[in-house]
């Protein structure tokens, strides 16, 4: 990007960018850890003298992201550390200020606030790793009782085709192989008539040989149209990524997701399996939101049981300020939702070593993510960067972005273990 390169360490950098998170508190906790422990680094940076230090030059630490748009003046009073903030959708202003474009500390010149109602693109980052996250919309439009991402991004606005083909194809050639579709709300995606089922075709018709997966789709937006157009594409992964938050009509209502329920998103997702054969299905939901009985954890539980996620992991209910959700009575104690919180992930845990237990004795394609001298880390198809688990496998002459076909030897709660059977390219 504008002839910046990302370096392996901190201590080689010229700048340290964080990307900060705003939507729950255990996320800001980080993002505000991770700036002190960069800026203590660049303090003790600046104190080096002698060879290696022989540039003595004053490394820049920049925040961005949804913590600095909602907490911008705060951070700037308490953390003097930091040379420069700006808040979400800020990539050319930071590209400009690390080239000598802005002055340190100036504003984004193109707030939320400010953005048309379509956003002009998404903005080519370069990849360590063979996937990349392929950002086709900007902001959400709806107003679920306990997200703040609409007072931080704004409404939905969605990028045009042109130029989401134009990154794809530009990450393709660059030699990535799987290109992960993602959004605040993926499955509302809508350019003048163009939606998501066209761009995805449109996506899995640029040459090459390369993945294509979908994050982010909120039920209401999966319909057969949808299903059917995932499973015409050979390059779509049979994956579905679809959060469902809860499973209890009533708490669904609170949450503001619509009158669902776990029977209309059983019947959604058997559904789903049938029309993709080997459809790996995840999701994630909020346990211990105001209000939740004991009866509804509970029938949480037995709908994640009864449907077997592939994947699913759970967040504790964050009172967060601003929402419509933490004004609600019956906020439940920390240590209720934490209890609850570990039944979820202790039931799941389950869930998962029954489905990686059959696939024992499969040959299945994967993709090597990183290589280790002899050893490699792959992903299934079934299998997302970053979130899901992994295969290890032992092979001489692999490197990260190699299809290979693996046997699948052994099974834990949420990795595998498998032996190099094939390359495939």
């Amino acid at each position: 990007m504008n002839g910046l390169l990302p370096v392996s360490v901190p201590e080689e950098a010229d700048a340290l960018i964080v990307n900060t998170c705003g939507f729950i508190e255990a996320a800001k906790r980080e993002s505000i850890e991770e700036i002190l422990r960069l800026a203590k680094l660049k303090g003790e940076q600046e104190g080096k003298k002698g060879p290696k230090n022989k540039k003595n030059k004053k490394q820049k630490l920049i925040v961005f992201g949804c913590l600095a748009q909602r907490y911008k003046e705060e951070l700037r009073k308490e953390l003097p550390e930091v040379d420069a903030i700006w808040g979400v959708e800020a990539g050319d202003e930071i590209s400009d200020y690390l080239t000598g474009g802005l002055a340190g500390g100036a504003e984004s010149k193109n707030g939320r606030q400010e953005r048309p109602e379509e956003a002009d693109g998404p903005v080519f980052l370069p990849s360590t790793f063979p996937y990349a996250y392929l950002k086709i919309s900007e902001g959400c439009k709806r107003r679920c009782s306990f997200c703040t991402i609409p007072q931080i991004r704004g409404s939905l606005r969605n990028f045009s085709p042109d130029s989401i083909l134009a990154q794809a194809q530009g990450y393709i050639k660059a030699g990535i192989k799987e290109l992960v579709v993602v959004s605040q709300d993926t499955a509302s995606y809508k350019f003048k008539g163009y939606g998501l089922k066209e761009l995805i075709r449109d996506i899995s018709s640029i040459p090459g040989d390369f993945w294509v997966r979908l994050h982010y789709l909120h039920p209401s937006g999966v319909d057969q149209g949808l299903l059917d157009a995932m499973a015409g594409e050979k390059k779509v992964v049979k994956y579905l990524d679809m959060p469902l938050q809860h499973s209890e009509p009533r708490i669904l209502r609170l949450m503001g997701r619509g009158g669902y329920g776990g029977e209309y998103f059983s019947r959604l997702i058997s559904r789903a399996r049938q029309t993709m054969p080997g459809l790996a299905v995840r999701s994630s939901f909020i346990v211990g939101f105001p209000g939740e009985t004991g009866e509804e954890s509970e029938g949480l539980l037995d709908f994640i049981r009864q449907t077997g996620f592939e994947h699913a992991g759970a967040f504790i209910y964050s009172r967060e300020d601003g929402t419509a959700a933490a004004a609600l009575v019956n906020q439940l104690p920390a240590a209720a939702k934490k209890r609850r919180y570990e039944k979820f992930m202790s039931a799941q845990a389950g869930i998962s070593l029954e489905k990686n237990q059959a696939l024992r004795g499969r040959k299945m394609k994967a993709i090597v993510d990183e290589v280790d001298g002899k050893s490699a880390i792959c992903r299934l198809a079934s299998q997302a960067p970053e979130v899901d688990g992994v295969v290890f496998v032992d092979g001489e002459g692999l490197k990260a972005g190699d299809f290979v076909r693996v046997l699948i030897t052994e099974a834990y709660d949420y990795d595998l273990k498998g032996e190099l059977f094939s390359e495939i390219g």
